[in-house]
Order: C-alpha cells, then structure tokens, then sequence
C-alpha cells in the first residue's frame, strides 16, 4: 500500500478526497457484508429450529420403537416380585426381555470365594505370627531378609523394612493377582476375587522362603471356594457367584441375587408384564412439549419480522403436522383421536385471544383412557402392524404418520433442512468471494487514485516553483510583479 501526505506541495486536501472516492466504493462492499450477515443469522436460525424438529422426531420414536423389540416397550412395564418381601434371603429384577413366568426357589450353599491366610496368633509353636498392629515392620516380626513370592503368577518383593500396611497396599492395588487382601483375627487373609472352588496359587521366589514363613503356602491356612447351590422349579443347579443372570436362571431378562441359605422355604419369584401408564404419559408429555416448541418456534421465525420469513415450504410443513395431531387417526379405533386420549388444543368455548396452536395433555382424562384400553391407545399411537396369517392390513399410528411428515423436514438426501441449509451455504460461500474480490479492487482503486493525487500535487509545486522562480527575476530587471 502507497503511503499518501496530503497535498505536501499544493496544500490540497488529497488524503480526504482520497478517502471520499474509495468511502463511494465501500458502501457497495457494505451492502454485501449486510447481506452476508443476514444470511449467517439465517442459516444459524435454520440450525436451531431443525434441532427443534429432530427433537420432536425423537419423542415420537419413543413410541413407535417397541414394534422393533420388547426391551424398548413403554407401554408395558415388567416387573419381579418375591415372597420374600425382606429380601432376606434373594432378590430379583426383571428388565423389559423377561417374560412372565412362577419361579419356585430354595437355595442350599451360597458361593464363597477361595482364601488363604498367615500363620495366626492361635498357631502351632513355631509358627505364631500376629499381624494385628498392620503398622509394624517385617522385621519386627522376625523376617529381616530380601524376599519374593508370587499370587497366581504376579509377583510382589518385600524386605524387613516392609510394614504390614505396604504388604496389604501392594496386593490390593495389583491388578493381576486377582485377590483381595485383608487382615483377620491377627492374620493376613487372601480371597480370590472370583468364586467357586479356584485354587489361589502362592509360591516363593527364587532363594526366598517369605511365602512359606508367612504360612500362605501351608495348605491347612487353606479354605477352597464353594459355588451355589440352588434349586429352580425343582431343577438342582450350581453358580459360580450369587448374582445369577439369565444364563443361570434360565429366563432372558432374569437376574436374582443370592443372599442366605432358604433351607426348607420356598421362594416365590413372580414376572409379570402389565400396562405402564406412566411410561406412556410421560412419553406423551414430552411429546407434547416437543410439538409445542417446534410449532411455536416456526411461527416466530416465519412471520413478517421473523428471519425465515418467505420460508413457504417450512409454513407447509408446520401446517401439515399441525393437522395431522387435530384430525381423527384411526376411524375404525376405539379411540379415533389425540382428543378422545386427552390431548387437545384446548378446551371448547375458550377465549378467542387464547392460544389455540400449542397442545394441552389433560392427565386425569389420559390416566382413564389408558386404563380403560391400553391396547387402543397403543393402536391410536403406533398402530397395526400386517398380519398375513389374520388377514389384517397395516394401520399407521399418529407417531408414524407425524415421522412421515417430520422426513420431508429433516431427510438427509432431499429434506427441507438439509436443501435449504445447502442453499443458503452456497449464497453465503459466494458472497464471500465477491466480497473479497471487491476488497481486494478496492485497495487496487485506492493505491492507483493516491499515485495520481499524488503526481498531481507534484505537477502543482512544480508550476508553484517555476512561478516564484519567474517573479524573482522580473524583480530582478525592475518589472513590477505585484499585481
């Protein structure tokens, strides 16, 4: 860029009518960068409200995706219920794959864990070891050497400066050995971190006898684990832990928790499914609220001082969901429309100033109707699938009929979100360019016109000085200039 001093030899404002010509020039780049502006906030606006729509869509598939698999039904809830009421002796939990079914359980042996544990205070001569005061130091305890052993393979080092705490702290915190170590009656207990009859496996480390001293290799500090034992509807079976999933329980969605001996009592086990009127209203709630939003939102932004105003395809595609809701569903249901279920556009005889756009959900009403015939509010809700077998033919749910007109907004391939996203993204892009390219001529205008300001003022000092020149040598001969 040329560095311009105004009118240094003519004394002429050349920097301001410099700036006045390119400030001639800059309000047509202006007008872009406006326009380009409005755009950004349109496209971010656009962004929002197809948020706004993907969250409606995403209520309705709450309903509609329990006819793909029972573990997302909101219609029907599953629950397990037992005799024993405590808990005292098991306790059970259905998820949405259980079936019902009456389990009848006794439990003889709860699963234990394996352990080993130090010579004790109580042991023989010759062995008697107390590790009760975990802050002492190995060699307090009659061990002052360098020594190893290994828990099922992973080895640990200890020396007489080693506390019974730092012992405890480094078996604990492995995360091989597969074992937990605590201190028990004046001993060092281990216990396996699985259950059932698996060996805890402790040898000495090369030319060391820790193990040995401690007394964790002397088989009769050894208990073996033992599994469960249990019987199902007169079935003996064995676990190896007492939290049985399905694969011991035998039903899909089944867990139960072990927790004491029954002896002779029988538990009762009771799954059942029955109709979750909660679920449902909750669903429908949020529903609702989506609705409501994604109308709301639209009609903002698309009246006369909105941002999307002009935007005739998103007002058709607001005008037809807004219908689907008010219009009857099924005409050969129980339930024919959103308003037999409670939910409406508000009450008849409502003020006319009221608003009659956003929907209302009337629980009371919703509860009875559900209640009465859970089955046909599913139907008004998701419908009938084909059966070829009953000769029945599809019929399509409010919630699918509303995903239907939910995809001419928010499909990728051809979608009104995603087209006109596209759109406004090329208009903003373009106008990128040509704004840059009219920056960049700009500067060109404003060097090019600086440099014949700038030759102009050297013109004038020139004549300026050929001037005076001239005077002083008329004055010179006696010629009068002064006139």
């Amino acid at each position: 860029m040329s560095i311009a001093i105004s009118g240094v030899g003519s004394g002429l404002p050349i920097n301001e009518w410099v700036e006045a010509l390119v400030e001639v020039r800059q309000q047509k780049i202006d007008v872009l960068v406006a326009q380009q502006e409005e755009l950004n906030k349109k496209s971010s606006t656009l962004n929002t409200l197809k948020t706004t729509y993907t969250s409606l869509n995403t209520s309705t598939l709450k309903f509609t995706d329990c006819l793909y698999g029972a573990s997302t039904d909101i219609f029907t809830k599953v629950s397990a219920t037992t005799t024993d009421e405590d808990g005292k002796f098991l306790t059970a939990t259905a998820t949405q794959l259980a079936t019902p079914a009456v389990l009848k359980i006794s439990v003889q042996q709860l699963a234990t864990p394996t352990s080993r544990r130090t010579y004790g205070p109580d042991s023989a001569d010759g062995h008697q070891l107390d590790f009760s005061d975990s802050s002492k130091k190995l060699s307090e305890l009659g061990y002052d050497k360098e020594g190893s052993f290994t828990i099922n393979g992973t080895t640990f080092k200890v020396n007489g400066d080693t506390t019974i705490d730092g012992l405890v702290y480094q078996i604990n915190n492995s995360t091989s050995a597969n074992v937990q170590a605590h201190i028990e009656d004046g001993q060092i207990v281990l216990e396996g971190s699985e259950y059932g009859a698996k060996d805890i496996v402790i040898e000495d480390g090369e030319g060391s006898d820790f193990a040995s001293w401690i007394g964790w290799t002397d088989d009769t500090n050894l208990t073996i684990g033992q599994n469960a034992k249990f019987t199902i509807n007169g079935k003996q079976k064995e676990a190896t832990t007492n939290n049985l999933t399905n694969v011991e329980t035998g039903i899909t969605g089944l867990s139960i928790e072990l927790k004491e001996v029954t002896g002779d009592e029988v538990i009762n086990v009771n799954i059942k499914r029955e109709s979750d009127v909660d679920s449902v209203y909750s669903a429908l709630e949020e529903f609702v609220n989506a609705f409501n939003k994604a109308i709301n939102d639209t009609d903002a932004q698309t009246n006369t001082e909105g941002l999307l105003h002009g935007e005739n395809q998103l007002v058709s595609i607001r005008t037809r969901l807004r219908n689907m809701v008010t219009t009857t569903v099924n005409p050969n249901g129980v339930y024919k429309s959103l308003a037999d279920i409670g939910i409406t556009s508000g009450a008849p005889g409502m003020d006319v100033d009221a608003d009659t756009t956003s929907l209302v959900i009337d629980k009371e009403k919703f509860t009875e109707a559900f209640k009465s015939n859970p089955a046909a509010v599913k139907e008004l809700l998701i419908g009938v699938p084909a059966d070829e077998d009953s000769g029945t033919t599809e019929q399509l749910g409010l919630m699918q009929m509303l995903q239907e007109g939910l995809n001419s907004a928010l499909s990728t391939e051809n979608g009104y979100f995603t087209a006109r996203g596209a759109s406004l993204s090329s208009q903003i892009t373009n106008l990128n360019n040509k704004i840059s390219d009219k920056e960049e001529d700009l500067e060109t205008y404003r060097e090019r016109i600086t440099k014949q300001f700038n030759y102009m003022d050297q013109q004038i000092a020139q004549l300026n000085n050929q001037f005076s020149q001239m005077q002083s040598q008329l004055s010179s001969i006696g010629v009068n200039t002064g006139s």
